[in-house]
């Protein structure tokens, strides 16, 4: 695009992005935030008022809840962002993203609901409809995702960056979300309920921001450019079109997909274990996690993806981006050798700051590496080949989220405990 186009670009425009970033992750984050309520739901009856009790032991349904949801979600979003990049050339983009939006809108409505239900009596049965309805969820966050990184790769530059922000920002409101939540007492049900009323709100404000979004002029003219531009190629077939797109964004793509697989692997299941080297208190017990672990990497992560809008470094040529994805695996020891209470992996760094620091560079380079690949991919393909480009590269970054994923399990094991 040309630096004009850049800066004409509406910041309704650049609103629109950061929204379509946001709610492709906030309903998921809310789903893990509301921990407290799935514990709730899934609790001993029988315990009445004390079912929270440290002695009370946990529930089967508890125990498997948040492991199973993670592995669901996780499989069905990367098979959708898989089939999404397939299906690019086949479903138009309105239908796949205002389609996504309004199914996602009604499972997360769905969901609210049940927070006003007593579901004591059928608690297996409720058990196997949020797993159904977390698969829904992320069969449709994926379709919105891989189908909002075509999109935006085909608008100015700013676009793809301000859409990669806002799912950082997804992040970071979680987190206070969450703080705010332990500040005020953490009741389970109004807590569930706020949160997932956030997400319907979002859900259904980023449907009618879309809406305005395709009735605006910038967006019929990239739209038109880019049919224009297809309707004079020599026609292919999808599956050759995937394979020449393939072959041009592999690189980047790859880089994206270390980025996330190196901070999976060890965020969060490995970091929920760090603990304060300070003496037990309200901090080390109740707010060091959601404050340090989980605000300070979604702020550092922040950072990193608006970074590259005044400082893209590295630049797109030679190997240099490549290698600071590849030298992120660093973090991996450094971090296991930070402060734990109970375990058995080596402890070097036991002040708190030690941690601090760590993940603040951790979540920055997840961020600012991140980013610069989806800023750089487009420049690599033709117009008419950036929506399909944008699909596979969100395709890719589901195969390593998965792949870091399940790798997590093994350095727990490393970890401890004892």
């Amino acid at each position: 695009m040309e630096e004009e186009t850049v800066l004409k670009t509406p910041l309704k425009v650049t609103v629109s992005f950061y929204m379509l970033g946001i709610v492709t992750l906030l309903p998921w984050n809310f789903f893990i935030t509301a921990d407290s309520y799935w514990q709730y739901k899934f609790r001993n009856v029988s315990l009445e008022d004390e079912w929270d009790d440290l002695d009370a032991g946990l529930t089967p349904l508890q125990v498997s809840f948040m492991p199973t949801l993670i592995i669901v979600s996780n499989i069905f979003a990367t098979l959708f962002l898989v089939v999404n990049s397939f299906i690019v050339t086949r479903v138009s983009e309105r239908v796949r993203l205002l389609g996504s939006l309004c199914v996602s809108f009604s499972a997360m409505l769905l969901t609210t609901i049940f927070t006003f239900t007593n579901t004591d009596a059928w608690q297996v049965n409720f058990y196997i409809i949020t797993m159904v309805i977390v698969s829904l969820l992320n069969i449709f966050m994926a379709m919105i995702q891989g189908s909002s990184y075509g999109l935006a790769g085909m608008f100015p530059i700013n676009c793809i960056n301000s859409m990669n922000s806002g799912q950082a920002i997804a992040g970071v409101f979680c987190s206070l979300a969450r703080i705010l939540s332990l500040v005020v007492g953490d009741k389970p049900l109004i807590s569930g309920l706020v949160f997932f009323s956030i997400a319907d709100v979002f859900l259904l404000a980023s449907i009618a921001d879309y809406i305005y979004l395709t009735k605006m002029e910038i967006y019929a003219k990239i739209k038109n450019k880019a049919e224009n531009t297809e309707s004079t190629q020599v026609a292919k077939s999808d599956w050759e079109t995937y394979l020449v797109v393939f072959k041009k964004v592999w690189l980047m793509g790859t880089t994206y997909a270390g980025t996330l697989f190196v901070t999976l692997m060890i965020y969060p299941a490995v970091m929920v274990y760090v603990t304060s080297y300070m003496p037990e208190s309200q901090w080390t017990k109740v707010y060091f996690q959601p404050t340090i672990t989980f605000l300070v990497f979604n702020l550092g992560d922040l950072l990193g993806r608006e970074t590259p809008r005044w400082i893209p470094w590295p630049g797109p040529e030679g190997w240099s981006l490549h290698i600071l994805g590849a030298a992120r695996l660093i973090f991996v020891p450094l971090l296991m050798l930070c402060h734990g209470d109970n375990k058995t992996f080596p402890t070097v760094f036991n002040h708190d700051s030690y941690y601090i620091i760590l993940i603040t560079l951790f979540a920055f380079t997840n961020g600012h590496v991140g980013t610069l690949t989806l800023i750089y991919y487009p420049g690599l393909l033709k117009s008419e080949e950036l929506e399909v480009g944008g699909a596979i590269m969100a395709a890719m970054l589901g195969v390593g989220m998965v792949v870091g994923s399940l790798l997590s399990p093994g350095f727990v094991a490393l970890w401890g405990p004892k």
